[in-house]
């Protein structure tokens, strides 16, 4: 082994050399830059995995959001639907009983239309009891005064026309009082 400062042939020790002088520039100018450019790729990578943990989280809130806004629709859902149900229930109770209500009606029209008709009836056979009974007293008058002779001829006229004008007034009164019944049942 020789000291000192020379040339040295020898090829295998000099790259030897030469790869240890290489490396150690290398590690010391490269190493630096490597670990500067390691540092920055672990800072973009713990920003991302921050910005995707910060973007999971809230992804994570708005699906919480989301399932308290389902369970708000759900539950007004089922207090429409409730609403719905006791609403149709009073719907249907009050159409029962406005139909009821209505049935009554009816059956007190029909019950008063009835009534109304026995009424005009029975007025109507009076009517005609009370006309025959005038016509029947008007007859059995006139026969009797034309069985009184001759002499009390133009006493026998002015009693017949007396008689006709009675039982006129007679008849028309009949009538008027029938109209003023008919009109006060229509009123009822």
């Amino acid at each position: 082994m020789r000291h000192g400062f020379g040339l040295n042939t020898d090829l295998f020790e000099t790259n030897v050399l030469n790869l240890i002088v290489v490396v150690g520039v290398v590690v010391t100018f490269v190493g630096d830059a490597l670990r500067d450019l390691l540092d920055q790729r672990r800072k973009v990578i713990l920003s991302t995995l921050q910005e995707a943990d910060k973007k999971a989280s809230e992804a994570q809130n708005r699906l919480e959001e989301a399932k308290k806004s389902v369970e708000t629709a759900r539950l007004r859902t089922q207090e429409i639907l409730d609403q719905a149900s006791k609403t149709a229930e009073q719907e249907s109770f009050f159409i029962q009983e406005q139909f009821s209500n209505d049935l009554k009606r009816l059956q007190d029209r029909s019950q008063q239309g009835i009534q109304l008709e026995r009424q005009r009836t029975v007025q109507s056979i009076a009517q005609q009891v009370a006309n025959l009974a005038l016509i029947t007293a008007e007859s059995t008058l006139f026969t009797s005064l034309g069985s009184q002779g001759p002499t009390l001829l133009k006493q026998k006229e002015l009693n017949e026309m007396h008689v006709r004008e009675t039982f006129r007034s007679l008849k028309v009164w009949s009538s008027s009082i029938q109209l003023i019944e008919i009109n006060a049942n229509f009123n009822f």
